[in-house]
């Protein structure tokens, strides 16, 4: 018989409603320097998608269920699985999904329902495979009204400086310092460089961008989102 996992809040900030149909919340990875981001997309049928899971304290789970049905949630990548068992027992009728690429992984961890493709079509929602990834790492256009959000997870990063050692170790690889698909993310995802940096571009193009959301680091938000996407599309 499968153990249930115990519920385990670490330290987190609020959650943060950006529009009517996103929400955040941006927490601490234990023995790691940098945060860890949870988006949360709210469908026209009223139910959730949980992109990248944080446990939260009770009060704000309860504002998650109270707002809509958690009935998708997407493991990114093979490393951002720390809460994902606890969500897949707290939420049993709820669609475990991941990228196929990195379904074994995945599922060492936690049960895996289907990859991305089972997310219906939905006006506010598309999610599409990042071009040139080997892993497969998806990007979610979340449209809100007249503003649209791109959601990533480890292609895109933001990250300032880190204190310490592990700080120095993140500024010395390039993984921190601003917006950017990173060194390592590099090395380890990327199969196609010009397809990956056409992809990028193309994102930077997206009509009303006004958000990109990276699941490490700062969200870029405001006018200037498009240039700096261009940017980071520039540099790849």
């Amino acid at each position: 018989m499968q153990r249930v996992p115990t519920w385990k809040v670490f330290d987190n900030g609020p959650l943060e409603k950006l529009e009517e149909n996103l929400w955040e919340v941006s927490g601490n990875i234990p023995s790691m320097p940098m945060n860890r981001r949870m988006t949360l997309v709210r469908l026209a049928d009223g139910s959730i998608v949980v992109h990248n899971a944080i446990c939260l304290n009770e009060a704000e789970q309860a504002e998650i269920d109270a707002w809509g049905t958690v009935r998708y949630i997407i493991v990114p990548s093979g490393f951002h699985r720390i809460d994902a068992p606890r969500y897949a027992a707290r939420y049993p009728d709820a669609k475990v999904l991941c990228p196929a690429a990195v379904k074994r992984t995945v599922e060492s961890r936690v049960r895996v329902d289907g990859d991305l493709s089972m997310i219906p079509k939905d006006p506010s929602l598309t999610v599409e495979t990042i071009a040139g990834c080997r892993i497969e790492e998806a990007v979610l256009t979340v449209r809100s009204g007249e503003r649209t959000t791109l959601v990533f997870n480890d292609t895109f990063m933001n990250l300032p400086k880190l204190p310490g050692f592990k700080g120095w170790v993140y500024g010395v690889t390039g993984s921190t310092g601003g917006p950017k698909v990173t060194p390592l993310m590099k090395v380890y995802a990327m199969n196609d460089k010009a397809a990956l940096r056409e992809h990028m571009g193309r994102l930077a193009n997206t009509p009303r961008l006004v958000r990109a959301i990276p699941a490490h680091g700062a969200v870029v938000e405001g006018a200037q989102t498009p240039d700096v996407m261009r940017e980071v599309a520039a540099r790849v």
